[in-house]
């Protein structure tokens, strides 16, 4: 994905975790420490970011203890925000 903008999607997810819903909160504190490690691993190379960015959300939801309401709900607000920072 050209046009992936980590450090948007990173701030879309900040303002998200400051919303009055405890899921919505916990899907973006989630997703917070994946989105660093990939903007910091490919920084420059957008597309190389939103492949590993995706590769270890999928690894993690994979290994984690988590409802699969939650593994949904993360998968939702990772996509909802790949739109948002996409605008």
């Amino acid at each position: 994905m050209q046009d992936f903008n980590c450090p948007a999607l990173y701030q879309w997810l900040l303002n998200q975790e400051q919303q009055d819903d405890d899921n919505r909160r916990f899907y973006s504190s989630y997703l917070l420490g994946h989105v660093s490690l990939a903007e910091a691993e490919f920084e420059d190379n957008p597309a190389e970011c939103f492949e590993l960015l995706n590769s270890n959300v999928d690894a993690a939801l994979a290994e984690d203890r988590l409802s699969d309401e939650d593994r949904a709900g993360i998968r939702a607000l990772l996509n909802e925000g790949l739109v948002a920072q996409a605008h």
